[in-house]
């Protein structure tokens, strides 16, 4: 592949022994289990698969988005779930630590979640809705030396395993519904009084993500614990959304390789007639080579807006068309290829099935694909104007 160098193929190398060896042997038990993929994170740390793109001063590898990408992709391919935990961490908590934090608060968060040491969560969204900021409820109070924080949030990733806890409040007497100011991040060790974690939700899909609610009831903490400017941490959330929504590129390419390496080996060893499936219908060869069409699409579209990134581009409007174009492929793909395992691909022991359910939920969380299309429309007519 054009996008593979040296040092990427040498990452590439360590994360398929990885997923080889360990995360796929899990990979059925856990979306059995729904329970959450601890000791793979923390292996993950070890491998400084947690930190790849964080500064080597931070403990991590200093590498590129296009690197950071081969992994998710990789990882992907045998449990999305555990790109999922690692995102929540990586890109979401710890990308608003790297780019707001202070350089203490940065030693001492960045470079023990490089390493899985500690895990991160990134509470932001409300009941009301994850885009909504102006109506959220939360808020947070200073007291003296002391922030108070009263409300609650929804559908969590991480919730019961993180260490520390980075959550959005509104700090201000109403938030701005244009500049949306009046919202500041604070950084909440798990443990503290009055800060409640609620069970984790069973899902669809994202079988072991710990998603769930956070609740904050007269919870205290330190004045420096504000995390970023006060009342104005929205621009960097922009900023580590896209990441996120970047990184539903390789993690749906993943899913749908995944599933489409299962269909084709399944076409290949089933015999009907006298033949494999695959020599016997020409259906099913058609139905692989348009599964196979939009898997190269889709990579080529990850790969060119990833190596954009890599040049310094934010990626707006590409970064949340990777969620869209790859939630429709995954989904697509994970259908096709229950499709074509007939009756029993609807039994979960194949292990085809679960990557249509993790698919199906690309779709819907962080963000819905329908809420990023609209966005996407005005970061193209702000382009025109």
């Amino acid at each position: 592949m054009w996008y593979l160098t040296e040092d990427r193929e040498a990452v590439l190398t360590t994360v398929r022994e990885f997923v080889r060896t360990e995360v796929a042997p899990q990979a059925m038990e856990i979306d059995r289990t729904n329970a959450f993929p601890l000791d793979l994170f923390k292996r993950a740390g070890e491998l400084g698969l947690l930190g790849v793109t964080v500064p080597e001063e931070f403990g991590g590898l200093g590498g590129d988005q296009t690197t950071h990408a081969l992994v998710l992709e990789e990882i992907a391919k045998s449990l999305p779930v555990l790109t999922v935990a690692m995102g929540a961490h990586s890109l979401l908590a710890g990308g608003l630590i790297e780019m707001i934090g202070t350089t203490a608060q940065k030693s001492r968060y960045l470079a023990p979640a490089a390493s899985g040491d500690i895990v991160l969560a990134c509470g932001s969204t409300e009941a009301v809705g994850g885009d909504n900021q102006v109506e959220f409820s939360t808020r947070a109070v200073l007291d003296g030396d002391e922030w108070v924080l009263d409300g609650g949030k929804v559908l969590i990733s991480n919730i019961g395993v993180a260490d520390v806890y980075v959550v959005v409040a509104v700090t201000a007497d109403h938030v701005d519904p244009v500049t949306k100011a009046g919202l500041s991040a604070f950084l909440i060790p798990a443990g503290t009084p009055g800060l409640g974690v609620g069970r984790p939700e069973h899902k669809l899909g994202w079988h072991g993500s710990a998603t769930g609610s956070l609740s904050f009831s007269g919870c205290r903490i330190p004045k420096e614990n504000l995390l970023g400017p006060l009342g104005g941490c929205l621009p960097a959330m922009f900023v580590s959304a896209t990441a996120e929504f970047l990184s539903c590129g390789p993690v749906s390419l993943g899913i749908a390789e995944g599933a489409y390496e299962l269909a084709l080996a399944y076409s290949l060893d089933r015999v009907q007639q006298g033949e494999s499936l695959f020599d016997r219908f020409q259906v099913t060869r058609h139905k692989l080579v348009r599964m196979y069409a939009e898997i190269e699409s889709l990579r080529a579209l990850v790969y060119s807006t990833y190596a954009e990134r890599d040049r310094g581009e934010l990626c707006l409007a590409q970064g949340r068309l990777l969620k869209v174009k790859g939630a429709e492929v995954s989904e697509y793909v994970a259908r096709e290829a229950i499709q074509l395992f007939g009756g029993v691909g609807t039994v979960v022991d194949t292990g085809v099935e679960r990557y249509w359910r993790d698919a199906k939920v690309m779709a819907i969380g962080g963000a819905s694909v329908e809420a990023l299309m609209d966005v996407i429309a005005g970061l193209i007519k702000r382009r025109l104007a």
